[in-house]
């Protein structure tokens, strides 16, 4: 009768009805209920929506009949549990209090240990979520403050004081003197702190507890202690967000030479390496003990060194400008700090280093006038010439050579898994660890080991899934899962193989009709659903072996000859994938003799054509208006026809692949595997891949691994391979446009990088405003410095890049015309550019305007 009544309360989604009907149980009904509990919890869990509307009564109810405080705390805490995304106003509120009431009746060391094992289980990463799970953390807190006890001094509980605090006073918040202290201790808070105002500008959408914070800690707790909190923070290193608020806070406090007189050497530590606004504050104060007392040469020297060797123009702009204005009295030194940015390759910085050493030219002595010289090298021919004409001579310039670029080797993927014993605990790591279709290296060889091995682990897997990932269960899942998570549906599933198989093909067949999705994802999509109809088979034909997305030849018959054996037969999907993964010039095979299936036939036929021939691809760009979900902006259009008049008859279950549809596609998780589906024609992948670029320079979608998944595979390149480079270079996620880089490289090390390509595209793109140029220029310089021959790049990007008269120069011209000037120089271009003849800029003083004649002189010079 107990359980029926807490059932029924559970079932109406009502934590306060829950708590209520908990209390009046005793001991014996309790436990029944506490035990029943993990059961009905598997029940609802199978409901895509049980969980999520009933998990606030099931925490109620978990809390107030489990015996343990270890459980109650686990149960708390479980996954299944935790508040839904899309949850009602004052939804966590009801929770907490009903858990917190059916608590009450608990022993006090009871409910201290509950509340010790919650703090505990808390993690900062996930309490900076806007969507945190804020029950466990309020029932700590509100078991502690009920009792009277102080909060564990820890980063995660400050975390949570500091998003879900109650709305009172400082002075009378029994955790304020116990936790401010960790926010100076603690490194993941920073992001939490700013929401807090007067030093972040908040989220006028955000509702924040730390609101008004900052200024009761200002006013609660000694300045000095503050102060030493800030600068301690600050060397321990962040960027961005993490550091923003100790950085406001630190203005805020605004500290004066006395008291920075004694944190100098923190200052300086601060000035290398740290986040710009850090290092911004640190030079701040250096200033102002410089003002009160001039600094020592060895700290001066220390403080100048470190600024000039830092890449911020506007840090370098500020230098040369306290170098200039404090000259007096220390010329010496000036000059001397002075020479290190004549090597900065920004002209303007360069030009101020020499305004500012031929100023003090006349107070130097013989040592620091060579030092001079020699450092002239570094200088373009005229400010060199200006060097030479005040010190006497300037130093040779020394031309650097470019780096040689070896192409990597295609790497040897892992062996394919031999047995049940050691499929088991890979398969389980990687479903317990990814969170989308995985690497496809990593993911295809699980598939294969499904399709192998999957029947000999089906308990062990099954009760895996119950128990930690109830959802792969769910009948209704399977149209939402890609990869080995969709394999393993099928395997795991509780129903007749027969009716399985059934659905298996029917969405199959719907799989391969034509529809919005682009054809690599519905080819894949078809193969996943293919495997699945093959567990037991004793192979898959097309699993790759190599890096590339190849597949041994040898390897290759010898899986048709296990198939043959097996009186199985490979699927049409999974044999149109292996023929288009044989590498290209394979030629007859000698292990295919003698075999007599359909499969082995059509690979001797396919090997006698030498594969697919490359495609012709007719390429064309042009920019649409597109509604974006919430705003109409341009967009790139990349309409490709692939000419394939008639797909050959091996190939029937692939034609798709072999025409990139023109229109535009929403993000697809499997596109970082596409370049593995045609590894000898990357072109043609970069074709399909093209409707994936429109989000690509704002949202981190896997662009660096499909940049470096094309570069790792054959074929000839051109437009197609160039756009998305240059969409993955502008994105703004460095690892991302790292990911572009190496592949950048990459291509220029197989000679395979369309350069002149990216440099019509990059001028089309850059002025229609879909990529970032700025962006774009920083991955060419580092691909320059790595030794990639981009010449045929700028010479197609600058003259389509150069302003027309009345208009700005796009950000980052500058810099792609310095980078230019120095690519002429290491490769001794000297080929010259008619548009920068015959083009007027507006003011010739500009920067844009030197670089450009700069970059004239350099072509046209002998």
């Amino acid at each position: 009768m107990a359980w029926e009544r807490v059932e029924k309360a559970i079932r109406a989604a009502d934590p306060a009805s829950t708590a209520a009907v908990v209390a009046g149980l005793d001991a014996a009904d309790r436990k029944e209920v506490g035990a029943r509990l993990p059961g009905l919890l598997r029940e609802l869990a199978k409901d895509p929506w049980g969980c999520d509307r009933s998990s606030g009564a099931l925490r109620a109810a978990g809390a107030g009949c489990l015996a343990g405080a270890a459980a109650a705390a686990a149960w708390l805490h479980r996954r299944e549990l935790r508040t839904p995304m899309w949850r009602e106003p004052g939804e966590e509120e009801d929770t907490s209090r009903a858990v917190l009431s059916v608590l009450e009746g608990r022993p006090r060391v009871w409910r201290l240990d509950l509340a010790a094992r919650l703090a505990a289980r808390l993690r900062p990463s996930e309490l900076q979520n806007w969507n945190a799970d804020r029950i466990p953390w309020e029932v700590s807190a509100g078991l502690l403050r009920a009792e009277g006890e102080p909060p564990p001094a820890t980063e995660a509980f400050a975390a949570g004081w500091l998003r879900f605090r109650e709305a009172e006073p400082a002075a009378a918040d029994p955790f304020f003197p116990v936790l401010v202290p960790v926010l100076f201790a603690a490194d993941a808070l920073g992001p939490i702190l700013l929401e807090d105002a007067p030093f972040a500008d908040p989220d006028p959408f955000e509702e924040s507890a730390s609101r008004g914070l900052a200024e009761e800690i200002v006013a609660l707790v000694a300045r000095e202690d503050l102060l030493e909190g800030c600068v301690r923070r600050l060397l321990r290193g962040g960027e961005g967000r993490a550091v923003a608020w100790y950085v406001g806070l630190h203005e805020r406090l605004a500290p004066i030479a006395a008291e920075s007189a004694g944190r100098l050497r923190d200052y300086l530590r601060l000035l290398p390496a740290a986040a710009l606004p850090v290092a911004e504050a640190a030079f701040a104060q250096i200033r102002v003990v410089d003002a009160a007392a001039p600094l020592a040469e060895e700290a001066f020297a220390e403080a100048a060194g470190a600024l000039l060797f830092r890449p911020e123009r506007k840090l370098l702009r500020s230098t040369l400008g306290w170098l200039d204005r404090t000259a007096a009295g220390r010329e010496r030194a000036t000059v001397a700090a002075a020479v290190a940015a004549f090597a900065i390759e920004h002209p303007d910085t360069r030009e101020r280093a020499v305004r500012l050493v031929l100023k003090h030219k006349d107070a130097v002595d013989p040592r620091t006038a060579q030092e001079v010289r020699e450092a002239s090298a570094e200088l373009p021919a005229p400010l060199r010439e200006k060097v030479a004409a005040a010190y006497g001579g300037a130093a040779e310039p020394v031309r650097a050579e470019a780096p040689v670029l070896y192409p990597v080797a295609p790497r040897e993927l892992d062996p394919p898994i031999a047995s049940p014993a050691g499929l088991l605990p890979e398969l389980i790591a990687y479903l317990h660890e990814s969170d989308d279709v995985g690497p496809w290296p990593e993911a295809e060889r699980l598939i294969a080991g499904l399709v192998a091995h999957g029947g000999g682990v089906f308990r062990e897997v099954r009760a895996y899934a119950e128990k930690e990932r109830p959802w792969l269960l769910r009948k209704d899942a399977h149209g939402h899962m890609e990869g080995v998570e969709l394999v393993f549906n099928a395997l795991v599933r509780d129903r007749p193989r027969g009716t399985l198989d059934d659905e298996l093909r029917t969405r199959l067949a719907k799989a391969g009709r034509a529809s919005s999705s682009p054809a690599p994802a519905r080819f894949l999509r078809r193969r996943f659903l293919e495997a699945a109809l093959h567990l037991g088979d004793p192979v898959l034909l097309a699993t790759p072996t190599s890096s590339t997305g190849h597949v041994d030849p040898e390897v290759f018959a010898a899986r048709l000859r296990a198939l043959e054996e097996a009186g199985a037969e490979p699927g049409p999907v999974d044999l149109a994938q292996g023929l288009l993964r044989l590498p290209r010039g394979t030629g007859p095979l000698p292990a295919l003799a003698g075999l007599g299936s359909p499969a082995a036939k059509t690979a001797r036929a396919w090997l006698a054509a030498d594969g697919l021939p490359d495609p012709d691809t007719a390429f064309a760009s042009a920019v649409a208006e597109r509604l974006d979900g919430f705003v109409t902006r341009s967009s790139p259009r990349f309409p490709a026809a692939l000419r394939y008049p008639e797909p050959p008859e091996p190939l029937a279950e692939a034609a798709p692949l072999l025409e990139a549809k023109p229109w535009f596609f929403e993000f697809q998780a499997t596109a970082t595997w596409w370049p593995s589906l045609l590894p000898s024609h990357r072109e043609l992948t970069a074709a399909h891949l093209l409707g994936q670029l429109r989000n690509w320079p704002e949202r981190r979608l896997g662009q660096g691994t499909a940049a470096l998944g094309l570069a790792d595979a054959t074929g000839p390149t051109g437009r197609a391979t160039a756009a998305v480079l240059l969409f993955a270079l502008s994105s703004q996620h460095a690892p991302e446009r790292a990911g572009a880089l190496d592949a950048v490289i990459s291509f220029a090390a197989q000679d395979a990088l369309p350069a002149a390509d990216l440099g019509a595209q990059l001028g089309m793109f850059a002025e229609s405003g879909d990529i970032v140029l700025s962006r774009v220029v920083r991955g060419l310089s580092e691909a320059a410095r790595a030794g990639v021959p981009l010449w045929p790049l700028f010479a197609e990007a600058v003259p389509a890049l150069l302003p027309a008269a009345g208009t700005s120069p796009a950000r980052g011209l500058n810099d792609l015309l310095s980078l230019a000037t120095r690519t002429a120089e290491t490769h001794g271009i000297r080929t010259p550019l008619p548009a920068l003849t015959t083009w007027t800029p507006t003011s010739r003083t500009s920067r844009t305007a030197k670089e450009a004649a700069t970059l004239h002189a350099t072509l046209t010079a002998p």
